[in-house]
């Protein structure tokens, strides 16, 4: 049986040397606003614990948006999910990517400052809350991350940003629970199987067998439970590269649109935010969470950050655009910011929301496509 905390086989992730040299990691610290001054002379000095790493989790999904716009303001309508593409779209210009180019870039600067990691990928569940799943193919990218100096205790970690994500490390245990953005938010991880699989955990058992994980969302509304999902099933096994490009190019080429037409029918484009004092006063009351409530554990029994004006205690809000509006979510509460109905008006919101400034002899390459809106 599979040890709380630990990988399959009590294994081990090798500290393995960075794509990316100390220099572009230093730029990425400074990008996300990781305390301190980072240069490449003291990158190695950087402390990869678990408390830096859920601070630098909560920092990279504020920093870049989940977003797909160059699939469709781009003359070649792709996703470049290549390292140096990565790092000149997120690290130079500011600019986002979604869950392969998000995560690919996080593994690559946490193995720069230290972190012992591998990644993996997942299905996402496309059916609403409170159905039964419908999983597709692997097209979703998570991190596995050891952030315990001599120790194999394994935490999960997904840093692409994107509807319900999840925003601290959570321990790769069942019924590990973390909070998600706010406390009406929480993050749970079950493992389990499929009904339809073949395999069983002994002969005519009846119990499902465990080989894979889901990462379930809850949201609780007046202090009950008011929706319950499954975000995503992943496994253990490590992906490389190839795997998430092959992919990536189903999902950009609308080879996947019979099946999952989200991306290639919609201008997708969501942040994280942090919560200023008042709101994070209100929110707190609104939960009834008490001023004393522990610190201890948050990453793994499902405990509240004691509010002490930390980031990492700091609660998030989401921002979203999708069709032609624009919200903005803070805990249960969600406001309608913007209506928009004109291309013009689209990428004058990216870019004072999100960061993301797109040309208007750009506009034009969107022209035709699904998503598009009126053009001039």
């Amino acid at each position: 049986m599979q040890q709380d905390g630990l990988l399959h086989n009590n294994l081990w992730i090798k500290a393995l040397p960075s794509l990316y040299d100390k220099t572009q990691a230093a730029h990425w610290l400074s990008r996300i606003k990781f305390p301190g001054s980072w240069s490449a002379d003291n990158v190695a000095s950087f402390e990869p614990t678990l408390d830096n790493l859920c601070l630098l989790q909560r920092l990279h999904l504020v920093a870049f948006a989940f977003e797909n716009t160059a699939m469709h303001y781009t003359s070649h309508h792709s996703m470049d999910i290549s390292l140096p593409a990565l790092y000149q779209r997120l690290v130079v210009e500011g600019k986002g990517s979604y869950c392969f180019g998000m995560n690919t870039l996080f593994l690559q600067m946490i193995r720069a400052l230290g972190y012992r990691a591998y990644s993996g990928s997942g299905r996402i569940n496309t059916a609403s809350a409170d159905s039964p799943p419908n999983f597709l193919a692997f097209v979703h990218e998570v991190l596995f991350v050891q952030p315990i100096q001599n120790s194999n205790i394994t935490y999960v970690v997904d840093a692409s940003g994107g509807g319900s994500c999840v925003t601290r490390p959570i321990l790769l245990k069942n019924a590990a629970r973390v909070m998600g953005a706010t406390p009406s938010e929480w993050h749970t991880l079950v493992k389990t199987g499929r009904t339809e699989s073949s395999l069983e955990t002994s002969p005519n058992s009846t119990e499902p067998a465990g080989v894979e994980w889901r990462l379930i969302v809850s949201h609780v509304s007046e202090g009950s439970l008011s929706s319950s999902r499954i975000l995503y099933s992943f496994i253990e096994d490590e992906f490389f590269p190839m795997d998430y490009e092959c992919s990536n190019i189903g999902i950009y080429t609308g080879a996947w649109a019979a099946k999952e037409p989200f991306f290639t029918e919609n201008v997708v484009c969501a942040r994280c935010f942090w919560l200023s004092d008042e709101e994070m006063e209100a929110e707190l009351a609104m939960n009834n969470v008490p001023e004393n409530v522990s610190q201890s554990d948050v990453d793994s029994a499902g405990g509240i950050p004691q509010w002490d004006y930390t980031l990492n205690s700091r609660h998030l809000g989401r921002l979203g655009l999708h069709k032609n509006e624009l919200k903005r979510h803070i805990g249960t509460r969600t406001e309608t910011v913007k209506v928009f109905h004109t291309e013009p008006e689209r990428i004058a919101i990216l870019r004072e929301f999100f960061g993301i400034d797109i040309s208007s002899g750009e506009l034009e390459h969107i022209r035709g496509r699904r998503p598009a809106l009126d053009l001039p």
